[in-house]
């Protein structure tokens, strides 16, 4: 996926005041300490003056236009001594993305007052959103990463569009839904709704002549290692032909839409797929939010099911964060596992086929995977697996509250679900199980919780959403600490 870029520019005090030139060079250092360090953190630092410091008007429209070139996702500016707090301002005025005030933590350095100085005027004159809410931080790196990792993933998915095919809400879930002006106004670039016909249309040609298409998928899965129980009834071969179909049809339609930069998509299923065409489409959310398939390399896109609008913005939000980590996603239950309750992400059929083994090759994941009769659906089979824990990880949905966004947001540790417990689910135990330790108390996980859908993605990122969220203007909460 697209690299995040961070503009970066130091300050400096316009005045001839003594020693100068030696301030200077300390600035650029810093700048130079700082730029490496988020370099190393996989971001591309757009730095226009390497050698000076903004120290007027004209240094101020160098970094303005190279900014505005590169179409920066943040900005960065180095508060190492005193400045001029105007020129700051100008710079966001033009350029408005979200900005960082940095100073080093060092006594030979005097970043409190620069930053000070310098936030004042952009709270006092307050020219956009993004200077108003402005972070600060002092002398800390791994901290800026993360800031930049946030306020960076909310700069890619303003330019993102979302894909619902058979739009949304299904089942007749208000939250799924959403105000789609309201989310373009804000945090979206697009919301393209088109009907499931589009993928049907697709499928019925691929069925009539790329029966070779299907036939190396499906070879592809079995060279792999994937098991795949037909029934004689819901899961057939025939069957499971027009789900391939269907998923090879969605990817066709991808690249199709290539210039409308979809960052994430919904397949709403129910009922038209799953009743009315015959089988549910559970091939697609998981292998499209996967990197590969029988036909090489491809862009593992978040994939939610049943039109959830917040389920999908708050996967292609972790995503971006994550660096293109497909997230996981799916419905939410409890079980106890060795003594403790543990939060369950089991979604209806299918997830990212990623997480069936996150740290293995890709026949180890394929290897983990089995195909079996769908519970629900007139026929199909879901893409089922007991996942192995990888340790962190970050479980968010974006929820709406009397008209309020909020993130809800958790950091747990994935564990390995044990043959027992899943033995003991029942009702879709053949669909995906990710199990997660999050210290569970479910009485008020259960007061709090505002969708049956979460999403998930591996690791901590905790500040990576709190820096994204004050971005977006969007309240968080923790429900690990309730």
């Amino acid at each position: 996926m697209k690299k995040l870029k961070v503009g970066i520019v130091s300050f400096t005090d316009p005045r001839a005041v003594r020693g100068i030139d030696e301030i200077n060079r300390s600035n650029i250092a810093a700048q130079n300490r700082l730029s490496a360090s988020l370099r190393k953190e996989g971001v591309t630092c757009i730095v226009p003056l390497k050698a000076s410091c903004v120290d007027g008007k004209k240094t101020a429209e160098v970094a303005i236009r190279k900014f505005l070139s590169q179409d920066v996702d943040a900005l960065v500016f180095g508060c190492w001594k005193w400045t001029d707090p105007m020129l700051a301002v100008d710079i966001a005025r033009r350029v408005d993305k979200p900005i960082l005030l940095y100073g080093d933590n060092n006594e030979a350095s005097t970043p409190l007052g620069c930053i000070a100085a310098v936030g004042a005027a952009l709270w006092e004159i307050a020219p956009t959103y993004n200077a108003a809410s402005h972070a600060r931080i002092v002398g800390d790196f791994q901290e800026t990463a993360a800031w930049a990792r946030g306020v960076g993933a909310v700069s890619m998915l303003r330019k993102q569009s979302l894909l619902l095919w058979g739009g949304s809400y299904c089942l007749k879930m208000p939250h799924l839904e959403d105000d789609p002006s309201a989310l373009k106004s804000f945090l979206v670039g697009d919301i393209l709704t088109e009907d499931q016909y589009f993928l049907i249309d697709g499928a019925e040609k691929i069925l009539r002549s790329g029966k070779k298409r299907i036939a190396d998928f499906i070879n592809w899965l079995k060279n792999g290692g994937t098991t795949i129980e037909y029934d004689g009834g819901c899961a057939t071969a025939v069957n499971l032909k027009r789900q391939v179909a269907l998923y090879l049809s969605a990817r066709d339609r991808l690249v199709e839409l290539e210039a409308e930069n979809i960052g994430g998509v919904s397949i709403k299923c129910q009922p038209a797929l799953s009743e009315r065409y015959g089988v549910t489409g559970c091939l697609l959310p998981a292998f499209i939010p996967f990197g590969e398939d029988s036909e090489g390399p491809r862009d593992a896109l978040p994939t939610v099911c049943e039109g959830d609008i917040k389920g999908l913005v708050s996967s292609m939000l972790l995503r971006n964060i994550a660096g293109g980590t497909p997230p996981g996603f799916g419905d939410i239950r409890h079980v106890r596992q060795d003594g403790r309750l543990q939060l369950l992400v089991s979604n209806c059929g299918a997830a990212s086929a990623h997480y069936a083994d996150v740290s293995g090759s890709t026949r180890d994941k394929l290897s983990r995977i089995k195909l079996k009769a769908q519970c629900q659906g007139a026929g199909g089979c879901a893409v089922g697996y007991s996942g192995p824990g990888f340790g962190a990880a970050t479980l968010a949905r974006l929820i709406r509250c009397e008209g309020e966004y909020i993130m809800q947001y958790v950091v747990g540790e994935s564990i390995d679900i044990s043959d027992e417990t899943a033995g003991r689910l029942g009702w879709g135990d053949m669909w995906p199980l990710s199990l997660f330790d999050i210290n569970l108390d479910i009485a008020d996980f259960a007061s709090r919780m505002g969708s049956n859908h979460y999403s998930f993605v591996p690791g901590d990122y905790g500040s990576e959403l709190i820096y994204a969220c004050r971005a977006a203007g969007i309240k968080t909460e923790d429900l690990g600490s309730l």
